[in-house]
């Protein structure tokens, strides 16, 4: 009979094998480096000088917390991210996992989340907010647009290629990248665009629900003029709530059972521009 101890530190090690961030950008049919325009995280405070790269990809569990916003730590643009020029209906895109965040002097490297996918299931979204000013001084605390919601399979979907077909009703499930676009009336000025994925467990299981998230750093021009006024907004943290039905439910990470046309989006509705 195994102990306690050893079911709990097994536990601990799958969720660890799924864990990333986005840490690059596309836009002008072009992936720019690592963290070029993006904010880039810090690791977890583990109380050890020696970093993992654990630290690094540890997701965010606290809906409430002001690391949902861009990432651990990034909620500040310490690590100075060029911006992206990009026009209002181009397309963009975020990759998975090119690198961790090493090298630190006297790091060891562990052999844990070398996946380049979402290895998850669950819903994708992003986001975009206004910054009032530079965007080196922006900390997010503004309004927050939904521009892009993921749930089922779509064109850029990975075709099944494990014994989990049941995980490809999502959308998102093993893709390295995914691309979307800038609403064309999008209006002109410097944003945070922000990428995020859930992975939707409930509240008695390890961790509850985990979000993956990184913020880059765009600037966008509406050269054509067409200019709405995006809507409805939100506050994050704020969107999520601990507990909150569409995004604590998964049974357990086996749930062969689920049937995605159950799912419920949660708040706020997409703007399409």
């Amino acid at each position: 009979m195994k102990s306690s101890s050893l079911v709990f530190i097994g536990a601990l090690l799958v969720g660890v094998n799924g864990h990333y961030f986005f840490d690059r950008l596309m836009f002008n049919n072009t992936w720019s480096e690592p963290w070029e325009y993006i904010r880039k995280i810090s690791p977890q405070n583990s109380g050890s000088d020696i970093k993992t790269d654990y630290d690094y990809i540890i997701p965010i569990v606290d809906p409430s917390s002001l690391d949902l916003r861009c990432g651990r730590n990034a909620s500040t643009a310490w690590s100075y991210p060029k911006t992206a020029v990009i026009r209002a209906g181009d397309t963009v895109g975020f990759a998975v996992n090119t690198t961790v965040g090493l090298p630190i002097p006297g790091a060891t490297i562990m052999p844990w989340d070398r996946w380049p996918n979402l290895y998850h299931p669950g819903p994708a979204t992003a986001w975009l907010s206004p910054a009032p000013g530079a965007l080196s001084e922006y900390t997010g605390d503004g309004d927050w647009v939904k521009i892009l919601s993921v749930v089922g399979r779509t064109e850029q979907s990975e075709p099944p290629n494990d014994e989990y077909h049941w995980k490809h009703q999502w959308g998102t499930y093993q893709a390295k990248t995914w691309n979307f676009t800038i609403p064309a009336t999008t209006p002109p000025g410097n944003y945070l665009l922000r990428f995020e994925h859930i992975y939707p467990l409930p509240v008695n299981s390890l961790q509850g629900a985990q979000f993956y998230t990184n913020c880059a750093h765009i600037k966008v021009l509406n050269l054509a003029g067409d200019i709405s006024t995006p809507g409805p907004t939100v506050k994050i943290p704020g969107v999520y709530a601990f507990g909150q039905k569409e995004i604590y439910f998964f049974a357990d990470v086996g749930n062969e059972t689920y049937d995605i046309r159950d799912f419920v989006e949660p708040k706020p509705v997409v703007w399409r521009g």
